[in-house]
C-alpha cells in the first residue's frame, strides 16, 4: 500500500511539471542590430534581453551626471547589471551611431498578453493567432499569418515588423 501510494504521488508529480512546463514555455526572441547606448531611453532599454523598466532607469540616471558612456563595460556599475545580465546584451549595444535595434518574437511562443501589446493589435486578432497555432501545431513562416482569419497580406506585413518564426532543432 505504501508503495502504491509513493508511485501515485510521483505520478501526479510528474504530470504537474509536464502541464507547468508547456503553460511556461520560453517566449523566444531575436535581435538584430544595435542600441546607443548613449542616447537610449529607458524605454529604449527595455528592448534589450534581460533589462526591465527599473535597470533601464537606472542606466539613463548613470549616463546623466556622464554625460556619456564612454565604454560599453561602464553599464556593469549600473547597479543590476550582474555579468550574465551583461552577457546577455553587449553584443547588442554601442557607443555611437544610430540606434537600429530591432527585436522580432517567435509566433510559435509568443504569449497573448505580448500579443496584444504590438502596435494595433486587436483582442480578436490576438484570439485568432494564438487559435491557429492550437490547431496547426506551429507557424513554418510569418507569411501563414495571413491563413488566420481576420488577417489580411496588409495586416500580415504590418505584423512581420515585430513577429518571426524561429526554427527550433530538434
Amino acid at each position: 500500500m505504501r508503495h502504491c501510494v509513493i508511485t501515485i504521488s510521483a505520478v501526479i508529480c510528474l504530470a504537474i511539471s509536464v502541464t507547468a512546463g508547456s503553460a511556461w514555455a520560453k517566449v523566444i526572441r531575436t535581435y538584430q542590430g544595435k542600441l546607443n547606448i548613449n542616447s537610449a531611453s529607458a524605454a529604449d532599454f527595455t528592448r534589450l534581453p534581460g533589462v526591465g523598466e527599473i535597470i533601464g532607469f537606472r542606466i539613463v540616471k548613470e549616463r546623466e551626471p556622464r554625460g556619456k558612456f564612454t565604454a560599453i563595460k561602464e553599464l556593469q556599475q549600473v547597479k543590476g547589471v550582474s555579468p550574465r545580465l551583461y552577457d546577455g546584451f553587449k553584443n547588442y549595444v554601442t557607443l555611437e551611431g544610430e540606434s537600429n535595434l530591432r527585436v522580432h518574437i517567435d509566433l510559435n511562443t509568443i504569449t497573448r498578453s505580448l500579443l496584444l501589446g504590438l502596435p494595433g493589435m486587436t483582442t480578436g486578432e490576438a484570439r485568432s493567432i494564438i487559435n491557429y497555432r492550437k490547431a496547426r501545431r506551429a507557424f513554418t513562416a510569418v507569411e501563414d499569418l495571413t491563413q488566420v482569419p481576420g488577417i489580411d497580406e496588409r495586416r500580415m506585413r504590418e505584423l512581420a515588423e515585430w513577429l518571426t518564426v524561429v526554427r527550433q532543432r530538434r
